[in-house]
């Protein structure tokens, strides 16, 4: 039996015996809408507010900030985009007056090239600035914690901040979107920290909004900061768009979390000793950073001392330094824990803590452009093929493994 799995922009198939198959997961997610008029309905139908036309009239901004995503989520924005400046109206003056910030959070920035191809020509039409977690920023005040909120300074400045955003299942937040285009997306490094060091609470995971410290910080940072309006979208396997919600940040995206939970939900299965999981291609599997949200929700399917195979193309390699780093000195896994457990929370260092907490259970074996390029994942066992991965699983578990595969393993939790 052959079954595809994204790999970067590409397929890869996994040609295995149905007797080796004990299910294959993924959600039944709906078709593609036609992405013009949804987002025209949406802007013409906001949640919880009026018309963002409405909101211009009324505020008369002189400077527009319009929160976008970094290439890590794949977003449709040149027709959302598209729809918007319909909306917004703009004149050849106002354009000036309007500027892009690629809510990166802490991630690298988007490249000249990923920013023409994400947005088109609109990248030629306006400006489009990476946020910088370091540089640029402006204390907005303290958090209910005593957190500093430190923003990005072109977002504070302006007189109407919009966000668009994607809503689907998020190992810290949640769900993403919303309130995460303001933080981590347009925060500082120390304000990113302080959030996510609340990683290892018991409320945290995906799907997890009710009680979540993490989302309760990220919204009271998104309402200090003032978003006027939201655009958000939920996206199929094929990242087409199946819905749009605009209007208030937090209406519009609970409303979004709502509609996502009831098609991505899936009741999980027994464990099982080999699950096959699949990051979802380009941009999901761009770097090991992003596909370890793959690794974990595979991981909840496996018995303790069973296999996980992660098919995820990781062209950019790590994809974090600080991760790579903390990967990289430690002998074992258990040791890169304890470091962490010891030292404090570090950004960058909290992924490689999350993957080695999986390691300490499981043993996971990586197909990727790390193997074909000789350049091995520490902890793991490295693949260049599928033909090789399972040759270490028939070792290891003998020809009658029993695997689970998850062609979208990112896109799926269980029900609450």
């Amino acid at each position: 039996m052959e079954i595809n799995f994204a790999y970067g922009r590409n397929i890869m198939t996994v040609a295995i015996e149905k007797t080796n198959i004990v299910d294959i997961l993924a959600p039944e997610l709906p078709l593609s809408v036609d992405p013009v008029q949804e987002i025209s309905r949406a802007l013409r139908n906001p949640i919880g507010s009026p018309r963002l036309k409405e909101i211009i009239k009324d505020k008369q901004p002189v400077n527009i900030a319009i929160l976008v995503t970094d290439i890590s989520r794949p977003i449709p924005y040149q027709d959302l985009l598209d729809a918007l400046m319909e909306e917004i109206q703009i004149n050849v003056t106002l354009k000036q007056r309007i500027k892009f910030i690629i809510a990166t959070g802490a991630h690298r920035p988007n490249t000249e090239q990923e920013i023409e191809t994400v947005f088109g020509q609109l990248a030629k039409n306006h400006i489009f600035i990476n946020h910088d977690c370091d540089n640029n920023l402006v204390e907005v005040g303290y958090l209910a914690d005593g957190t500093e909120l430190w923003i990005n300074k072109e977002v504070v400045e302006a007189d109407l901040v919009i966000v668009i955003g994607c809503i689907m299942p998020h190992n810290l937040a949640g769900f993403s979107g919303g309130p995460k285009l303001i933080l981590p997306g347009v925060a500082g490094r120390k304000t990113i920290e302080e959030n996510h060091s609340m990683m290892t609470r018991s409320q945290v995971g995906p799907g997890k909004i009710k009680n979540n410290p993490i989302h309760k910080q990220m919204l009271e940072a998104a309402k200090m900061v003032g978003v006027d309006f939201s655009i958000h979208v939920v996206l199929n396997d094929q990242n087409k768009i199946v819905k749009c919600l605009t209007g208030d940040l937090e209406k519009a995206w609970y409303e979004g979390c709502q509609y996502c939970n009831s098609i991505y939900s899936l009741q999980l299965p027994e464990p099982v000793e080999v699950v096959i999981a699949g990051a979802g291609g380009y941009p999901r599997d761009l770097n090991l950073y992003q596909a370890i949200k793959a690794l974990v929700n595979g991981a909840r399917l496996l018995k303790p001392g069973g296999t996980l195979v992660l098919i995820g193309e990781c062209t950019e390699g790590m994809g974090e330094p600080l991760f790579e780093e903390w990967l990289n000195k430690g002998n074992n896994p258990e040791e890169i824990v304890s470091r962490f457990e010891q030292k404090g929370f570090v950004l960058g260092g909290h992924k490689a803590y999350v993957l080695c907490q999986e390691l300490k259970k499981i043993e996971v074996i990586v197909i990727s452009e790390f193997a074909r390029n000789q350049n091995p994942v520490p902890h793991m066992k490295n693949a260049q093929d599928w033909h090789e991965a399972e040759r270490m699983l028939v070792q290891k578990h003998g020809p009658d493994y029993q695997a689970i595969l998850l062609p979208q393993a990112g896109l799926v939790f269980p029900l609450p």
